[in-house]
């Protein structure tokens, strides 16, 4: 990493280590006031669009090198961000929460998963460390092509929380000689937005 985007990466991991550290000591916020807290702190420049409730308890598999996992969800809410009003996506995030008891066991298998994903498209994975024990973990593709450019997931243990945003290719921006780097800077931008919130009450 250069000397610009440790820059970045220390930027970011400062804005957004208040709000995460002042979490630690409340209960977890419900996924809902969480939703309707993001949909204001990401305007003006998103707009919030597109919202799914999980209806009761859902779950999902994840295969990694022939090893199957069931990835059971308390809670679930989508929805995803515009960049203006009426403009194209630019992020698709679910706020999941596992069942009680759950929440470290299945931190260690997303994470194992979003490692073998980067390691079948040949990228390395970007962790960052921040306030309160959250890890944020980013996997981008090396180039611009197909219909997403990158995953990132938070995993955020004071808050029971995980955010899982998968990154559209969908941005103009994306298409000029530094695509990769506008992909960058939109993805520390929402992150910047969403995670610098005021502690949900």
């Amino acid at each position: 990493m250069n000397t610009m985007k440790y820059a970045v990466a220390a930027a970011l991991c400062a804005s957004l280590s208040p709000a995460l550290a002042a979490t630690s000591t409340v209960e977890p916020p419900f996924l809902d006031v969480l939703s309707y807290q993001y949909a204001t702190c990401v305007q003006p420049a998103y707009q919030q669009a597109d919202l799914l409730v999980q209806d009761g308890t859902g779950r999902y598999q994840i295969d990694i090198k022939g090893e199957a996992y069931t990835v059971e969800l308390q809670e679930r809410m989508g929805f995803s961000l515009q960049a203006g009003k009426g403009g194209p996506v630019a992020a698709v995030v679910k706020l999941d929460r596992p069942p009680k008891g759950q929440f470290e066991e299945q931190a260690r298998w997303r994470e194992r998963w979003l490692r073998d994903v980067a390691e079948r498209s040949g990228v390395a994975l970007d962790v960052r460390t921040l306030a309160g024990g959250a890890r944020l973990l980013a996997v981008n593709k090396a180039e611009i092509k197909g219909n997403f450019v990158g995953q990132s997931l938070l995993i955020d243990p004071a808050r029971l929380l995980f955010i899982d945003v998968a990154w559209p290719n969908t941005l103009d921006i994306y298409r000029g000689p530094d695509g990769l780097g506008h992909v960058r800077h939109v993805q520390d931008d929402v992150w910047q937005r969403l995670l610098s919130c005021p502690p949900a009450a």
